[in-house]
C-alpha cells in the first residue's frame, strides 16, 4: 500500500509518495530525477547507486525508501557547493581517474565517506574501502590516485591539474599541449553527476518497455496468448513476431539473420518474444510475466565441435551446416616449410568466452516527432550504424531517423550493434504515440551477449635449428552464439592478424564461425585476434624452451620489420617490435630473472607481443572467404577499419586534433 515519506536528500527535504517495495534508487531516480545516482546491477554488487546514509556509503538498490524516514541521505549532486567542488572531485579530474564516468558518482561517495573518517589512508584502506565499487574502465590506477592525493592534501594539484576546467586556464602553445595530460572536457560533469546517459533521459509522458525472452535454448513457437497481460491496468500495447515486421537485421549484410521478435523459432534463452509497453517499468514487468507461451522443444547444440556433428540440429534451417562463416587462407608453400623444419610442434588450445558486462546497460528511448521523424536515443558505440539498420528495419528514409548518442557508460564494443530495445522502442512509440524507454536488466544483458568469441584453436608451427619460423598453420573453430552479429570479420581477424609480428614465409588458416544455441557473440577488444595471438605466443614460447632458446632472442630474431609486406598482404609500415623488445628486456631486468625460478615456485615472468584495435594494416593480398561457395580470389587493394586523426589549424593559431 503507497504511503507518505519524507526524505531528507542532499539537505533539502521531500514528501513522497512510495510503494512498500520501492527502494532509494527509485525513489532517488524515477521520483526525484536524481539520475548520478546510477542503476547498473540492483543487487548490490557493482556500486554504481552507492549513496552516503547519515555519512555512510550504503547501495541504494538495496534500501526500502520507506525505512530512511530521518536519515541524511546523500548523493552525487550534493558533493559540491555553491558550483565549488569538493578536493576530491578535483583530485578525480585531475588525476585521469574518470572515463565513461559511470561508476564514478558511486566511486566519489565512496571515497568521500573514507576520506571523512580516515584523512590519510593507505593504498589496502583505500582498496579495502573501495571494494565494493567496480570500474570496468580505468584499470583503478587513476582513482587509486586521486584518493592518495587527495588525503595527502598535496600542494600540486595532479597528473591533469595544469589545464583544469576550474583553473580557468587554456592551453596557448603547442608545447604546453604535446606530451601534457590535460583533464577530460565532460571530467566535470561525471563528477558531479550532471552528465547524462541514456537511461537518465526523461520525456513528457514516457511509457516503459520490456522484452519476454525465451526461456529455452531452441524451439518452435507452438501458441503466444497475450490475453492476460492486455488485460493488466496500466498495459498500453503488446507486439510479437506475428505483428512487426519481417525484415530481418544483423551487422553484416550477407548475414542479416535477425528477426526484431521471435515468428516461429527461439534459438537460445533470451531470445526476444514480445515486447510490452505500459505506464511504468514494474508494470511492464507484471505484464511480461502474464504473457503464455507453448513450445515444441529441440534439441540445443551448446558447443561448436556438436554443432558441426554429422546430424547436429540446425541452428538455422538456411545454412546445410551450423558453419556461419568459412574463412580459408593459404599463402606460400605450407608443406614445404614443415619438411624443412629441423623442430615443428603442434598444440591446441582453448580462448574462453568473456562478456563486455560495461557498467551502464543497453538502454533506449524512442519518440516520433509529428512530422514522421524517428528520435532515437541509444546507449550506443556506433549511433550512424544504428541509424542506417533503423532505416532498414522500418523502412524509412535515413533523413527521418535523428540517433542521439548521451554519454555511454562502457562498451568494450558490446554496444557496436543495433539492439532489439532500439527496434521495439521505436515500434511501440509509433503504437501508443507517446516515448518508450527500455533498459535491460543485468540479467538481460547477459542474456543479450555478444561477448567475445569462444575459441578452439589447433596450432602448428615449424622452425629451423636457430628457432626461425618456417612455416605456421592454424585451424580455429569459434563459437558464434544464435546469430551472425560481428561473425564474419572476427572469423577473418582471427587468422589475418597472427603474420603481423613475425615473419612467416609460408601460412595457412582455416577459420569456421559456429552457430550454436547461445546468445550471439559479437565484438570486443579487437574482436578475434586476442585468443589466437595469445595462443600463438605460447607456442612460440614452447618452442623456444624446446630448442633452449631465450624466448626474448626467439622473438628478435623472427620479429617484423618496418616497411615490410607480410605473407597475406599486410602493409606494415611501421613496427618497433625489436626495440620495444630490447627495452623491455633491460628494463625488466630480464636476463637476471628469466628461469631462475624453480617450476611451479611463485610468480615467475614471462614474454609476448599482441596486435589489436584499430590501426589494422592495409590488404593487398589475396584471400578466399568461403560460406555457401568458393569465391574466386582478389587483388584489388583494401582496407582493414582504421584509426584516423584530423588536425585542424583554428583562428586563432590552435591546432585541433
Amino acid at each position: 500500500m503507497t504511503s507518505v515519506c519524507t526524505l531528507m536528500v542532499n539537505g533539502q527535504s521531500h514528501t513522497i509518495a512510495i510503494d512498500p517495495f520501492d527502494t532509494l534508487l527509485d525513489v532517488l531516480r524515477d521520483a526525484l530525477h536524481l539520475t548520478g545516482t546510477k542503476r547498473g546491477c540492483d543487487v548490490g554488487d557493482c556500486g554504481a547507486c552507492t549513496v552516503l546514509v547519515d555519512g555512510t556509503p550504503v547501495n541504494a538498490c538495496l534500501q526500502l525508501a520507506a525505512t530512511l524516514q530521518g536519515r541524511r541521505i546523500t548523493t552525487i549532486e550534493g558533493l559540491a557547493t555553491d558550483g565549488e567542488l569538493t578536493p576530491l572531485q578535483k583530485s578525480f579530474v585531475n588525476e585521469g581517474a574518470i572515463q565513461c564516468g559511470f561508476c564514478t558518482p558511486g566511486m566519489t561517495l565512496a571515497a568521500t565517506a573514507l576520506l571523512h573518517d580516515n584523512p590519510d589512508p593507505t593504498p589496502d584502506e583505500i582498496k579495502e574501502a573501495l571494494s565494493g565499487n567496480m570500474c570496468r574502465c580505468t584499470g583503478y590506477a587513476g582513482i587509486m590516485r586521486a584518493v592518495r592525493r587527495c588525503g595527502h592534501d598535496r600542494e600540486d594539484e595532479g597528473t591533469c591539474a595544469k589545464w583544469a576546467p576550474e583553473n580557468g586556464t587554456v592551453p596557448s602553445t603547442m608545447h604546453d599541449t604535446v606530451g601534457v595530460s590535460i583533464p577530460r572536457v565532460d571530467a566535470v560533469d561525471k563528477v558531479t553527476g550532471r552528465v547524462q546517459y541514456t537511461a537518465d533521459v526523461f520525456l513528457a509522458n514516457m511509457a516503459h518497455g520490456k522484452l519476454l525472452g525465451s526461456p529455452i535454448a531452441h524451439g518452435i513457437i507452438t501458441r503466444i496468448d497475450t490475453s492476460r497481460a492486455e488485460a493488466l491496468p496500466g498495459v498500453l500495447a503488446i507486439l510479437t513476431g506475428k505483428n512487426v515486421t519481417d525484415t530481418k537485421y544483423g551487422v553484416s549484410p550477407a548475414r542479416y539473420d535477425e528477426d526484431v521478435l521471435a515468428k516461429d523459432k527461439v534459438r537460445h534463452v533470451g531470445d526476444p518474444i514480445a515486447a510490452v509497453a505500459a505506464i511504468d517499468e514494474r508494470t511492464a514487468e507484471r505484464a511480461v510475466a502474464l504473457i503464455d507461451v507453448e513450445f515444441e522443444e529441440l534439441p540445443a547444440v551448446l558447443d561448436p565441435v556438436q554443432a558441426i556433428a554429422d546430424g547436429a540440429p540446425l541452428v538455422h534451417e538456411r545454412y546445410e551446416r551450423n558453419i556461419n562463416t568459412h574463412v580459408e587462407q593459404v599463402f606460400g608453400d605450407v608443406e614445404a616449410g614443415f619438411a624443412e623444419s629441423y623442430l615443428v610442434r603442434e598444440e591446441t588450445f582453448t580462448g574462453n568466452h568473456v562478456y563486455q558486462c560495461p557498467m551502464e546497460p543497453h538502454a533506449s528511448i524512442a519518440t516520433w516527432d509529428p512530422d514522421g521523424t524517428l528520435v532515437l536515443y541509444s546507449s550506443t558505440q556506433v549511433p550512424h550504424y544504428v541509424q542506417y539498420m533503423m532505416a532498414h528495419v522500418l523502412h524509412i528514409p535515413l533523413g527521418r531517423i535523428r540517433v542521439i548518442r548521451p554519454a555511454v557508460g562502457g562498451g568494450f564494443g558490446g554496444k557496436a550493434a543495433t539492439t532489439p530495445l532500439d527496434i521495439c522502442s521505436a515500434l511501440l512509440s509509433r503504437r501508443i504515440g507517446r516515448p518508450v524507454k527500455m533498459v535491460y536488466s543485468r540479467a538481460e544483458m547477459f542474456r543479450y551477449g555478444r561477448g567475445r568469441h569462444k575459441q578452439y584453436m589447433k596450432f602448428k608451427l615449424g622452425v629451423d635449428r636457430d628457432g626461425k619460423i618456417k612455416a605456421f598453420k592454424s585451424e580455429i573453430y569459434l563459437d558464434g552464439g544464435a546469430y551472425s552479429s560481428f561473425g564474419v570479420v572476427t572469423a577473418y581477424y582471427a587468422g589475418s592478424m597472427i603474420p603481423t609480428l613475425y615473419h612467416l614465409p609460408a601460412y595457412q588458416y582455416d577459420g569456421y564461425r559456429v552457430m550454436t544455441n547461445k546468445p550471439a557473440c559479437g565484438a570486443m577488444r579487437g574482436h578475434g585476434a586476442p585468443q589466437p595471438r595469445f595462443a600463438f605466443e605460447c607456442l612460440l614460447g614452447m618452442v623456444a624452451d624446446e630448442l633452449g632458446i631465450d624466448p626474448v632472442e626467439i622473438r628478435e630474431r623472427n620479429a617484423m620489420d618496418p616497411e615490410t609486406m607480410t605473407i597475406n598482404g599486410l602493409d606494415i609500415g611501421s613496427c618497433e617490435y625489436r626495440a620495444t623488445l630490447k627495452a623491455v628486456k633491460e628494463k625488466s631486468g630480464w636476463s637476471d630473472k628469466y628461469g631462475k625460478l624453480p617450476a611451479g615456485k611463485g610468480i615467475g615472468i614471462g614474454c609476448g607481443g599482441f596486435v589489436s584495435g584499430s590501426g589494422y594494416c592495409i590488404y593487398r593480398g589475396q584471400v578466399q572467404l568461403s560460406h555457401e561457395k568458393p569465391r574466386e580470389p582478389f587483388q584489388k587493394k583494401s582496407v582493414f577499419p582504421h584509426a584516423n586523426a584530423v588536425v585542424k589549424v583554428t583562428e586563432d593559431g590552435m591546432a585541433a586534433v
